[in-house]
C-alpha cells in the first residue's frame, strides 16, 4: 500500500527539500498538497518539484478559507465557487485525480451558521461537480464540523465523481460518536491521518494522542480500502526533533503500521 504525507508538514524548508527528504523517507507521494501562498509562493511550481523528487501527487486540497460562503447568496459564494472550479481546472491539467474540499471552516470555537436551507450551496456544488465530471476530477468532500453538510451533499448530489474523504482528526474531534465510515465508506476516495487528544485538532502523528486506531483500521479492511495510507500532520507534539528527516522516518513508521 503506498504512503503519502502532506508536502507542507511543520518544518520551514524549501519544498523542493521538504519533497526531497519525504521521497527518502519512504513516501510514495504527497497527499493534500497545499497549494496556497499560506505556505509557498511557489506552489505553482510544485508538481514539477514532486515529479523531480520521485513522488506522485496523490490529491490537492482546495483552500479552506470562504467555504462557509458556498452556502450563503452573495458574491462571496459565487467567486469561492469559480475558485474551487479553477482549481478542478488546475488537477486536470497536471492529472492530479482528486480535489479535496472543506464543506465548512470554524474560526477558533466560532461554527460556521448552518445555512436556513442548503439549496444555494447545493446549486453551486453542482455545478463544480459538473465541471469535475466533464474534467474527470474526483471531488472528496471532507469531514469538518458538522454531518449536516455531509448528510445534505451526498443525499442531494448523485455524480460517481463525488466522494468521501475522511478526516480523522476532525472525526475525533467534532463527531467520534458517528460512523462516518460506516455511512459513507462506499464513497471513501481520500485519507487525511492525523491524530489529537479528542479536544484540538493537533494534526499529529498517529499513535501520539487518543484516537482508536485499531477501530479505523478494522473499518479500512472491511471496507477493502486499497488506496494510499495518507497522513495530514504537522510536528505537533514532537517538536523536540529537530530533523526533519528524523521526523518524517517516524512519520512513515506510523504510516505503515496502519496498513
Amino acid at each position: 500500500m503506498n504512503l503519502t504525507i502532506t508536502d507542507y508538514f511543520g518544518y520551514p524548508l524549501p519544498p523542493q527539500e521538504r519533497m526531497r527528504l519525504i521521497k527518502a523517507a519512504g513516501f510514495h507521494g504527497i497527499a493534500g498538497l497545499l497549494w496556497q501562498d499560506d505556505f509557498d509562493g511557489d506552489y505553482n511550481f510544485f508538481p514539477e518539484y514532486a515529479a523531480n523528487a520521485g513522488l506522485y501527487i496523490e490529491n490537492m486540497h482546495a483552500p479552506w478559507q470562504g467555504c462557509n460562503d458556498l452556502w450563503h447568496d452573495g458574491l462571496g459564494g459565487d467567486m469561492y465557487m469559480e475558485k474551487i472550479i479553477e482549481f478542478v481546472m488546475v488537477c486536470a491539467r497536471h492529472g492530479i485525480p482528486t480535489l479535496v474540499l472543506h464543506p465548512e471552516n470554524k474560526n477558533g470555537i466560532v461554527y460556521a451558521e448552518l445555512p436556513t436551507n442548503f439549496n444555494i450551496g447545493l446549486g453551486r456544488l453542482r455545478r463544480i461537480v459538473a465541471v469535475a465530471e466533464q474534467q474527470n476530477i474526483n471531488i472528496a468532500i471532507e469531514n469538518m464540523c458538522r454531518v449536516e453538510y455531509l448528510e445534505s451533499i451526498f443525499s442531494s448530489i448523485a455524480s460517481k465523481r463525488l466522494g468521501f474523504c475522511f478526516d480523522s482528526g476532525h472525526w475525533h474531534v467534532f463527531m467520534p460518536d458517528i460512523d462516518l465510515l460506516g455511512l459513507y465508506g462506499d464513497r471513501l476516495m481520500a485519507l487525511h491521518l492525523h491524530d489529537n487528544n479528542g479536544e484540538d485538532d493537533w494534526h499529529a502523528l498517529p499513535l501520539s494522542g487518543n484516537i482508536d486506531w485499531n477501530r479505523i483500521k478494522l473499518k479500512l479492511k472491511e471496507l477493502k480500502y486499497n488506496g494510499a495510507i495518507a497522513l495530514e500532520v504537522g510536528n505537533k507534539t514532537f517538536e523536540h526533533i529537530k530533523n526533519p528527516a528524523d521526523f518524517l522516518m517516524l512519520a512513515a513508521e506510523r504510516a505503515r503500521s496502519l496498513e
